[in-house]
Parts: C-alpha cells; sequence; structure tokens
C-alpha cells in the first residue's frame, strides 16, 4: 500500500477543492422556489454524471435515483477519489449539517463552494467519498424532512428521516465498479454527523464505522431536548454494534460539555462501542470551528487514530519513512513530518535544499499554500522551494 500511496507524489496543476459542510441545527425550514432560477445547463451537466479531473482527485456529479417511503426520489450527489486508485474502494457516506437559515438549503452546492474541504481530506486517504445532498436540499427533490416543531420526538423523527436517505441512496452507491459495498463508514458534520449516527443503528451491511463530528440534538429556545436526549442516545447505543468515533470541541455553543456527557452516558449505557474525542476550544464557537482548517487539522488526528485502531483505510505510517529518507532528514523531524502528513488540504511543505530548514502552511488554495509555506521557510533569509504538495512529493527525486 505504501508504494501505491506513494506513487501518488508526482506533479500536478492547481486545483479548486469542492465542498465545505458548515450546517447547524434550526428551528424550521421555510419553503423557497429558489430551485427554479438555477439555470438548466447546471441540471443536465449533472444528469449526464459529467466526469471531471482536476489535480489528484476526480470528482464525478450526477443524480442517484432511489425509493424512500415507497416513492421514487432523485438525489444530487457528488462522488470524489484519487486520481489514481484502481480497482474497487471503500466507501466513505459524507453527510451534510443544516444551513443556519432554513431557505438556504436550496442554495447549497456540492461543486461551487471554494475553500477547503473534508471531502478531498478522505479521498486522499484511499476512499471513495459520496457527498448527497438529501431531500431538500441543492438540487435534490424535496420537500426537506426536518420541519418539525419542538417536541420530544422531533430530534429522533429528524435523525431517520436524515439516514433515510442515505440508506435509500446505498443501493446505487454499491453499485458502481469502483465501490466496495463490503468496506464503508458514515462521517458527518452536525446535522450529518446526528443522521450518521442514525444510520449506524440500523446496522446496515458492509458499513463498518461512523464518525460523528459535533453531531447531536439541538433546536434553539427548544427545552425539549433535555428529556429527549437520554432517551434517545440510549436507543441508538443499544442498536449499534459499530464502532463510533465522536469529535466535539469543548466550547461547542450547540452542545455544551454536561450535553455531550448525557449524550455519552446514554449512548455506552446501551452497550455502543464510542471513542469521544474532546478537543480544546477551537475559535468563538467550536461547533462552526471544526470545519475551520484549525479544526480540521485536531480531527482529522483522531480520525487517522480511529481508522487505523479498526483497520481502515488512511495514509500508511510507512510513508513517514520514504519522506524523511527523500528529505534526508534523521529520525528526530519524524513529528514535523507527520503533522504534516496528517494535516488538511489544501496544503505545501518547503524547505531549503541540503538544510533542515522548512515550513509548511495550509490554506483554502493550492496556490496560497504554496506561498504562505515559501514565505515561512525563507524567514531566515534562506533560499526555499517547495517539495511537496498535498500528498504528492514534486521536489527532485
Amino acid at each position: 500500500m505504501t508504494n501505491e500511496w506513494i506513487a501518488g507524489w508526482v506533479s500536478h496543476p492547481a486545483r479548486r477543492p469542492w465542498w465545505r459542510n458548515t450546517g447547524t441545527g434550526r428551528a424550521t425550514f421555510a419553503s423557497s422556489i429558489k430551485l427554479m432560477s438555477l439555470t438548466i445547463a447546471s441540471i443536465i451537466l449533472l444528469a449526464m454524471a459529467t466526469e471531471a479531473i482536476s489535480g489528484d482527485l476526480v470528482q464525478e456529479r450526477q443524480y442517484l435515483r432511489v425509493k424512500i417511503g415507497g416513492k421514487d426520489v432523485r438525489l444530487e450527489a457528488l462522488f470524489v477519489k484519487r486520481a489514481d486508485a484502481r480497482g474497487r474502494l471503500p466507501i466513505a457516506l459524507f453527510n451534510h449539517g443544516r444551513p443556519a437559515v432554513g431557505a438556504m438549503a436550496l442554495d447549497r452546492s456540492l461543486f461551487n463552494d471554494p475553500g477547503i474541504n473534508p471531502i478531498a481530506d478522505i479521498a486522499r486517504r484511499g476512499w471513495l467519498v459520496v457527498a448527497i445532498h438529501r431531500r431538500g436540499f441543492g438540487l435534490s427533490d424535496g420537500p426537506i424532512q426536518s420541519d418539525s416543531p419542538c417536541a420530544a420526538d422531533t430530534f429522533m423523527g429528524w435523525m431517520n428521516s436524515d439516514a433515510d436517505d442515505i440508506e435509500a441512496s446505498i443501493g446505487a452507491v454499491t453499485r458502481r465498479p469502483d465501490a466496495d459495498p463490503t468496506k464503508m463508514i458514515a462521517i458527518g458534520e452536525s446535522a450529518g454527523g446526528a443522521a450518521s449516527l442514525a444510520l449506524g443503528a440500523r446496522n446496515v451491511p458492509g458499513l463498518a464505522a461512523v464518525i460523528n463530528i459535533a453531531g447531536g440534538e439541538h433546536l434553539a429556545g427548544c427545552a425539549a431536548v433535555n428529556d429527549s436526549i437520554p432517551l434517545d442516545f440510549r436507543n441508538l447505543g443499544t442498536r449499534s454494534h459499530i464502532p463510533n468515533l465522536w469529535v466535539f470541541a469543548k466550547n461547542d455553543l450547540n452542545h455544551p460539555l454536561d450535553q455531550i456527557e448525557v449524550m455519552r452516558t446514554a449512548f455506552t449505557a446501551g452497550g455502543a462501542d464510542l471513542k469521544l474525542a474532546l478537543l480544546e476550544p477551537i475559535g468563538e464557537d467550536g461547533h462552526t470551528g471544526l470545519s475551520s482548517n484549525a479544526g480540521r487539522t485536531q480531527w482529522l488526528t483522531e480520525l487517522d487514530n480511529f481508522l487505523r485502531a479498526h483497520d481502515l483505510p488512511t495514509w500508511p505510517l510507512s510513508s513517514l519513512d520514504v519522506v524523511l529518507q527523500k528529505l534526508q532528514w534523521p529520525a528526530t523531524s519524524r513529528a514535523y513530518v507527520q503533522a504534516y502528513l496528517t494535516a488538511p488540504g489544501e496544503k505545501a511543505f518547503a524547505r531549503t535544499p541540503g538544510k533542515q530548514n522548512a515550513a509548511y502552511r495550509t490554506a483554502p488554495t493550492l496556490d496560497d499554500a504554496r506561498k504562505l509555506a515559501l514565505d515561512a521557510c525563507q524567514q531566515k533569509g534562506e533560499h526555499c522551494v517547495v517539495v511537496m504538495e498535498d500528498d504528492r512529493w514534486t521536489g527532485a527525486p
């Protein structure tokens, strides 16, 4: 596996990441006719499932036609994988959150949001990542399924409805020739994390793990959440028979520490296998902060450790020795190189040839990452060159 991963380190042009999830929970979702303003050209593009190659990753946009509750439903989907990937790949079902304003659901885009994003990070770790717009979001059929009042049964209703969309999509995803239906994970942020938990409790064949990034039950001003959490999370934990990773920041304004502990206690009391990672405060609100560059830097470390612990794909630790050899650096620099390989993209690594003077930076675009890395490396007045971009070696052999 190491040689295949290293083989991906070749020179590629700059590319633009695809999609960033920034959604959080909200009380209601208003209906809107804004979808009508989308151009026919965009709809045709998606319907044709056009594949575009950009740098080291391949993206494919298409509709999935599924049945949910006995009805035919069309869901918008984005597939991302390494350009050098061959054969059937493990599947990562990436689940988005909810926007702060309900009417913005139709504005969500799987392919037109600039900036760093976790989809590319997971794809670079060897997964076929599929991001699915649930009902009512983006170009998917509606209506939104999460329009409910403040009540004790509201939250589980939301989670199960969202999980219905994901589960219904699995059949279409696993029929792809590049998809391995025997090895899947569900990963989501905010409401997408909660939906992943609900999916995990259904013991879907082939689903190996759930990664929940800041997902739980939240509705601004709704006290019913205090009654629903103990019951709902014990119910989920009782039915969940696969490993779970939860990642929260200690300053999550949607899920304060005492609420996270109630969720954890109830979930594990049901017998669930759970690894809870509580990160130090990130920005003013750790809930949205986990989607930031700094937040992803932290939770990707937790993700890699979790995947390795359960024999699931990620970048191989043996690659550290390969990079150190290319740099001609001693083993004492191992931690620095590991931090770079773990860090989110877009990223670049610059060094002074023949010396240990180096710096790496992450940024929304690869061009910015290159510039920032070179500027940082040249602080000591040394000449520097970029030798790595994302996980690819671009320097001299």
